[in-house]
């Protein structure tokens, strides 16, 4: 199977009324759908309330995340997207797909990676069922500066910690493709993606010990923390 070097994550609170069917046709019509066009895979979460219990997580997020795998930016510009998207137009203004876009916090956005570690070969798909979604507003003039904090000394401090597997960081291609966005919805300019074994992970008392270093002081100065927060995975699917 190709490898992923984008995604497309989308935020959103979910219908008033119809939750539990909307949440099914979102992860058993709608998702896998999108594989006739070239997707590889999907990864759809709910947020896990009150955690990570640190002093960095972010409170009124919104309730359900995916994560849509691409194997590059191209999918999103050729016709068989381009059929998708004409079949969804022309569905009746109370569907669904009609429907999703005006939800609460909806937002929807295009990524390139630009990293992932403890190696480059993590499969597409990993075992773990939980993730930290970690996202932040860079300057543009100290994004290099931001990459080599997080790369140099960040994310090894993090990794060598126990319930922290992997790591999958991004960029927004807002150039490319502007963000899509309803009332109360945002998007970010770097998202880093972190699968742990659970919010366990969190409990180390390490995290209760924590001093701030002065680079990474320097970092919370100048960027904006957007999100930082434990969500559960709810559905999942490979194309075939």
């Amino acid at each position: 199977m190709s490898k992923a070097t984008a995604v497309t994550v989308i935020k959103l609170d979910p219908p008033d009324e119809r939750e539990d069917e909307w949440n099914s046709w979102y992860s058993n019509v709608h998702s896998p759908g999108r594989f006739e066009c070239g997707f590889l895979a999907f990864r759809r979460f709910r947020l896990v309330p009150d955690e990570p219990p640190v002093d960095t997580r972010l409170d009124d997020q919104a309730k359900y995340l995916a994560v849509m795998e691409l194997p590059d930016t191209s999918v999103l510009t050729g016709p068989a997207y381009d059929a998708i998207t004409e079949r969804w137009l022309a569905t009746p203004p109370d569907s669904f797909e009609h429907l999703t876009m005006t939800l609460p916090r909806f937002a929807r956005g295009v990524l390139g990676l630009i990293g992932e570690y403890p190696d480059a070969d993590l499969p597409l798909l990993p075992d773990t069922r939980f993730i930290f979604m970690s996202a932040h507003d860079v300057p543009s003039d100290i994004a290099e500066e931001f990459n080599e904090w997080y790369v140099e000394e960040h994310m090894p401090l993090v990794l060598s910690e126990p319930g922290f597997i992997s790591v999958r960081r991004y960029t927004h291609l807002s150039d490319e493709f502007p963000p899509m966005l309803a009332r109360g919805g945002e998007l970010f300019t770097h998202l880093s993606i972190w699968d742990i074994e659970g919010p366990e992970a969190f409990r180390n008392p390490k995290f209760a010990s924590y001093e701030v270093t002065p680079w990474q002081r320097r970092m919370r100065r100048l960027c904006t923390l957007r999100m930082s927060n434990v969500y559960e995975e709810i559905a999942r699917g490979i194309a075939p």
